[in-house]
């Protein structure tokens, strides 16, 4: 399976520096925090003000003020707003590429390697209950602030306080030797990377439900309690966040556009566009600076 395909397609940081910093305080256009999407990247994110809910996998957890979630590499995950309460979250994500020394060591085998193999679908909560997980809380707060105001050498602080981060966690919550494989975690990824090879044709429900194994039914209730999304609007998701770029970067008719993306009727993709983007085709189009980001997913 292609996992490229469904990753989120944004380099975080840089080969010299892999590590990189979001905030959020606002919801996208469907709704939500940041939609459901994995990268190869590790991730850390700290909730500022809250609370809100964070899904790794199939569970979901309700994050309060000052708690911090880990996210494995390659795992599903996502965020929403709990109710009306305003909030703000600051993920650092960071490839383990940034952990590792010039020469394969004890740190990389004894470490890095089982934090590479980490593989869990249940949220790993870092609570102010202890004095190591309060340490922990108060390193992230300092990376964000190195990352955000880059003080001079502040590469060697962020890099020195995701060490103790790591030395923290991993000194009081060491990783199995062996992690229990999600099932429901690949059966989702299996169906998205589908509709990301195929969104261009017509796509079937019953294809999808065949995919994995089920009946219509109970496919259309499994993948809406993951991605919080029917397969119909997950799918106009992708084919929108297509045709925004095609739009962009093109001059094709905006009628060939829509049959490009999977659309083989021009006023319902034109209602289909205003509903995600909150204007026409042709109005995006002549934006001079459209929106860079895509719906439906993190928006980092």
């Amino acid at each position: 399976m292609d996992k490229n395909r469904l990753m989120e397609d944004r380099n975080h940081g840089d080969p010299m520096f892999p590590l990189r910093t979001y905030t959020e305080n606002k919801l996208d256009s469907n709704g939500v925090i940041f939609g459901l999407h994995w990268h190869y990247e590790m991730e850390f994110t700290l909730l500022e003000k809250g609370p809100a809910i964070f899904q790794i996998g199939s569970s979901s957890v309700i994050l309060e003020p000052g708690e911090a979630v880990l996210i494995p590499s390659g795992q599903l995950h996502a965020s929403y707003p709990l109710q009306q309460n305003a909030f703000q979250i600051t993920a650092i994500v960071f490839h383990l590429n940034f952990l590792r020394s010039f020469a394969y060591d004890q740190i990389e085998s004894h470490y890095v390697d089982r934090l590479e193999q980490l593989e869990t679908s249940q949220p790993l909560i870092i609570k102010p209950n202890t004095d190591w997980e309060q340490s922990i809380l108060h390193s992230l707060s300092r990376i964000i602030h190195y990352a955000q105001n880059r003080p001079p050498a502040y590469e060697l602080a962020i890099k020195g306080l995701l060490f103790e981060v790591m030395a923290e966690w991993l000194g009081n919550y060491p990783i199995p030797e062996k992690t229990v494989h999600n099932e429901k975690t690949d059966q989702i990824k299996k169906v998205l990377l589908y509709i990301e090879d195929h969104f261009h044709e017509k796509i079937k429900i019953k294809d999808l439900a065949c995919l994995v194994q089920m009946s219509e039914g109970h496919f259309n209730r499994f993948f809406k309690s993951i991605v919080r999304m029917t397969p119909i609007e997950y799918t106009n998701t992708i084919r929108i966040n297509h045709a925004a770029k095609l739009l962009r970067e093109t001059n094709r008719k905006i009628l060939t556009i829509a049959l490009d993306v999977g659309f083989d009727n021009q006023s319902y993709f034109i209602r289909t566009f205003k509903r995600y983007k909150k204007c026409t085709p042709s109005q995006f189009r002549k934006m001079k600076e459209p929106a860079e980001e895509p719906i439906g997913f993190s928006n980092r």
